[in-house]
């Protein structure tokens, strides 16, 4: 295929982020520099991650995508890097992953914040675990990442500029292992009551549709419409938009600075990060004004982990409701219910619903859903959300 210009291999939805504050900055990880006639290749940026790079050609590099522990671990191969042209020729590029499949589809940008598909003409896939790309000669630096790069300080930005515009107060929960700060929002219900919702995100470094739709919902919750202005008088918020700025600015495929899945500590509590989720709750152990958990994650496809039917949930019946509700509205946005009994395995989801008896929700995005479809969805899903627990508790 002759490749005269980016834009002709460039196709697909434009993946604009909620606030242009995807910015990219170096950070204290060992980065790989790769060099090419026509390029350099690195990785040093928050979320970039390439583990080696081996020179096929003059122009022709493989680069090995690894993960951050030993296997096991979930299959999820992040990659992100930066191409620097240094003379105007074609570049290929060989993604190897030594220990996964290949799942996420490459996205390119140009700024850090804008990112569209890179067209299916441009990727080639010669086996599970190795792709192809082929670019043409670029006059400016790319970055080319399995998913739009979110780093922490977008996560800040964004709910900083949220904060100001509602009154949300901003408060430092503590830091992680390589001390960087983690936040929460909060705010309280205007008539002065006590009950809440809570909504964490971003336990799993690359799953950023997730933290996307965790957005797009907070913003509708603090929308200025009907239904959100009757909900923040009587329910308090609290939202944590990422728990794992480590494992996000080191270009993590799971797991926290310490090797371990966030999401699989939530009873251990062995690890910072959650163990400020555990302290931050405690506040609600002595009272019944929890009313709902959300934890936003990514997946291959839309679906809700939930209890299961018979088991109780105060309040009761919500979570039947909440999704009846939404298939009744959503449009070009298919998911599924997908019922998961309590057990002892240490999810954030099993901890909340032992604990506290709320519906406690596992809320997960495809990889490749449409970024203006699951934005509309969350909205919906907010909507709906608020719309069931003010008739609930309209009923008490």
């Amino acid at each position: 295929m002759n490749i005269h210009s980016i834009k002709g291999i460039l196709s697909g939805c434009l993946l604009t982020l909620i606030l242009a504050t995807a910015s990219v900055s170096a950070d204290d990880q060992p980065r790989r520099i790769c060099h090419l006639e026509a390029a350099q290749i690195s990785s040093d940026f928050d979320g970039g991650r390439i583990n080696s790079c081996n020179k096929i050609g003059v122009n022709n590099i493989q680069l090995v995508i690894e993960p951050e522990s030993a296997p096991p671990i979930n299959p999820s191969p992040w990659y992100a890097f930066r191409i620097t042209p240094k003379a105007a020729m074609p570049i290929e590029i060989e993604i190897h992953y030594t220990h996964s499949k290949h799942r996420y589809w490459p996205k390119i940008s140009h700024d850090g914040k804008t990112w569209l598909k890179l067209d299916k003409t441009a990727v080639s896939q010669p086996s599970d675990q190795v792709i192809k790309l082929r670019l043409p000669p670029l006059k400016t630096p790319i970055f080319i990442a399995g998913q739009e790069i979110l780093t922490a300080k977008a996560h800040e930005n964004w709910a900083s500029e949220l904060a100001q515009k509602n009154g949300i107060v901003k408060t430092r929960l503590g830091t992680s292992l390589e001390g960087r700060d983690i936040y929460k929002y909060e705010s309280a219900a205007t008539n002065g009551g006590g009950d809440y919702v809570v909504f964490v995100g971003r336990q799993h470094p690359p799953e950023v549709t997730g933290a996307l739709a965790l957005m797009a919902f907070v913003e509708a919750v603090y929308a200025d419409t009907p239904i959100a202005n009757r909900f923040r008088q009587g329910f308090g918020v609290v939202f944590v938009p990422i728990l794992n700025p480590d494992g996000v600015a080191a270009g993590h495929w799971r797991h926290n600075k310490r090797d371990k899945d966030l999401n699989r500590d939530w009873g251990p509590f062995k690890q910072k990060e959650t163990q400020l989720m555990q302290a931050e709750l405690r506040r609600f152990a002595d009272s019944d004004t929890l009313h709902l958990f959300l934890d936003f994650h990514s997946t291959r496809r839309n679906v809700l982990y939930t209890q299961a039917q018979d088991e109780q949930t105060s309040p009761k019946g919500f979570t039947r409701a909440w999704v009846r509700g939404v298939k009744d509205r959503v449009q070009n946005y298919e998911f599924e219910r997908a019922e998961r009994p309590w057990s002892e395995l240490p999810t954030s989801k099993n901890y909340v619903y032992k604990t506290f008896g709320v519906p406690a929700i596992t809320y997960e995005v495809g990889d490749e859903t449409d970024r203006k479809a699951l934005a509309e969805a969350a909205r919906i899903f907010a909507d709906e959300m608020m719309r069931i627990l003010l008739e609930k508790a309209g009923a008490d």
